[in-house]
C-alpha cells in the first residue's frame, strides 16, 4: 500500500524535471544564439571568445572534480589558466590583428601545449604527487576539452581567416549548424527513449539510454541536418554544401554525438556520480557539452578538407 504514493509522485517529479530541464535549455539556446550572431562582429569578438573559455575552464574544472573523486589530485589552476590561454591563442590566430606570416602566431596554440607538457613534469616534480597519474589525468582534461572547445573558435572565424571575408556570416551558420544538428540528436534521442525505449543500449554506462532513443537521435540529427542546410541556402549561405553532404555530416554528427554523451557517461560511471555539477535541469557544464567534444572536431575537419577546397575551386 505504501508504494502507492510513492507510484503517483514519480510522473509528477519526472514532468517537473522535464519542463524544468526544457525551461533551463531554451533559456540557455535563446543566449547561444544570440553569441553566435553577434560573434563576427569585430567588437564582440574578444566577448564571445571570453565566452568560450569560460564555459571551457568550467568544464575542465568539473572534469577535475571527478578526477579528486577517483583520490587523484591534478593541477588544477594549471589546468584551467592554461586552458583559457589555449582558446585565446587560437582566437589570436584566426585574427588579421595577428601577422599571419609570423612562426609564432601560427603556432603559439602547439608552443602552449609544449611548454604546458613541461610544466606539468616541473609542477609535480616539486610536489611529488603520484606524478604518472597527476601528469596525465592534468594534461588530459585539457586535451579532452580545451582543443575541441578552441575549434569553435576556428570554425567562427573560419573564413575570415582563409581570406574570404566576402562571406560574413558563414562562420555564424557553421555554428548554428553544429549545436543544431547536435542538440538535435540529444533531445531526438532524450524523448523517443524516454516513451518508445524498450532495449538498453549501454546498461553499464547509461541505463536509461535504449536502442530506439539512440536511432531516434540519429534520424533527428540527419533531418535538422538537411534543414538547416535548406534555411542556409534561402540566406545565400551554404551555396558550395550539398545536400548529399549535409545527409553524410548529419550521420556522422549523430552517431559522434552519442558517442561523446557515453564517453561523459563513462567518467562519471568511473567516478560514480550522475552529474558533473549541480546546476539545475542540467547537471553540469561538462554534462550541456559531452556530445559537442565529439562533434566540433569533425565539423572544423568537414570545413579544411571539403568545404576549403570547394571554395579554393570557383
Amino acid at each position: 500500500m505504501e508504494s502507492d504514493p510513492l507510484s503517483n509522485k514519480t510522473p509528477n517529479r519526472k514532468m517537473g524535471d522535464l519542463k524544468h530541464r526544457t525551461l533551463i535549455n531554451g533559456i540557455g539556446g535563446i543566449l547561444l544564439l544570440l553569441f553566435i550572431f553577434f560573434a563576427e562582429f569585430p567588437y564582440f569578438r574578444w566577448f564571445f571568445t571570453g565566452a568560450i573559455a569560460l564555459i571551457c575552464a568550467f568544464a575542465v574544472y568539473e572534469f577535475y572534480g571527478l578526477v579528486k573523486k577517483k583520490g587523484f589530485d591534478p593541477a588544477v589552476t594549471l589546468g584551467i589558466v592554461v586552458a583559457v590561454l589555449y582558446i585565446y591563442a587560437s582566437f589570436i590566430k584566426t585574427q588579421s590583428i595577428s601577422d599571419r606570416g609570423s612562426a609564432f602566431w601560427d603556432n603559439s596554440p602547439t608552443i602552449i601545449l609544449a611548454l604546458t607538457f613541461f610544466a606539468s613534469f616541473a609542477f609535480f616534480a616539486v610536489t611529488r604527487k603520484s606524478p604518472i597519474v597527476n601528469i596525465a589525468t592534468t594534461f588530459f582534461g585539457i586535451v579532452y576539452l580545451a582543443i575541441p572547445l578552441s575549434l569553435v573558435i576556428r570554425i567562427a572565424y573560419f573564413f575570415n581567416y582563409h581570406g574570404l571575408q566576402d562571406l560574413y556570416f558563414e562562420g555564424s551558420w557553421w555554428l548554428l549548424y553544429l549545436l543544431a544538428v547536435t542538440k538535435s540528436g540529444d533531445m531526438g534521442g532524450y524523448f523517443i527513449g524516454r516513451y518508445f525505449g524498450r532495449h538498453k543500449l549501454a546498461h553499464y554506462l547509461s541505463p536509461n539510454k535504449t536502442l530506439e532513443g539512440a536511432v531516434g537521435g540519429l534520424v533527428a540529427s540527419t533531418l535538422i541536418s538537411c534543414l538547416v542546410c535548406y534555411a542556409g541556402k534561402q540566406f545565400n549561405v551554404f551555396v558550395h554544401f550539398s545536400y548529399f553532404a549535409a545527409l553524410i555530416m548529419g550521420v556522422v554528427i549523430g552517431i559522434l554525438g552519442q558517442i561523446g554523451d557515453l564517453a561523459e557517461s563513462l567518467l562519471k560511471r568511473d567516478a560514480k556520480v550522475k552529474d558533473s555539477s549541480h546546476i539545475p535541469g542540467v547537471g553540469g557544464v561538462l554534462d550541456m557539452i559531452d556530445s559537442l567534444i565529439f562533434t566540433i572536431p569533425i565539423v572544423y575537419i568537414f570545413l579544411k578538407i571539403y568545404y576549403s577546397s570547394t571554395l579554393h575551386s570557383v
